[in-house]
């Protein structure tokens, strides 16, 4: 067994352990923005997390520090390809939490598969 097909059937059992843990989130795509910065979103999709409130620095996607107030790693690799249309979760789309809280995607993170491209776990943390 090599390392890659470890790491998949780890985040596998890792996703069935942390169910207890795992909260609601709302994924919604981002799709345009008009001159007054009003934002539209796609129809949100639904996905467990594991959601952790930790307060932590983190280089931003533009490089800049910044506090993080929020760290959710989703570990269905499929769920959330599907509900990124395959094309993974970007800087200006949006996450709202189960509690109603949202904030901006400032880091992504995560291992990727060399055989699909897509990651296999993905990290996010919002400012």
């Amino acid at each position: 067994m090599g390392l890659l097909t470890a790491v998949r059937s780890g985040v596998k059992i890792a996703d069935k352990l942390t169910r207890d843990l795992q909260s609601n989130t709302t994924f919604e795509r981002f799709l345009s923005s008009d001159g007054a910065g009003d934002k539209t979103y796609a129809a949100g999709v639904t996905l467990r997390a594991i959601v952790e409130d930790k307060q932590e620095m983190v280089r931003t996607l533009s490089g800049e520090l910044s506090q993080s107030k929020t760290h959710i790693t989703y570990l269905n690799a499929a769920a959330l390809s599907s509900a990124t249309g395959g094309n993974g979760v970007k800087e200006a789309d949006r996450i709202t939490l189960q509690n109603g809280e949202t904030g901006r995607i400032l880091a992504l993170g995560g291992f990727i598969d060399s055989g699909t491209g897509d990651p296999i776990a993905t990290e996010i943390y919002l400012g």
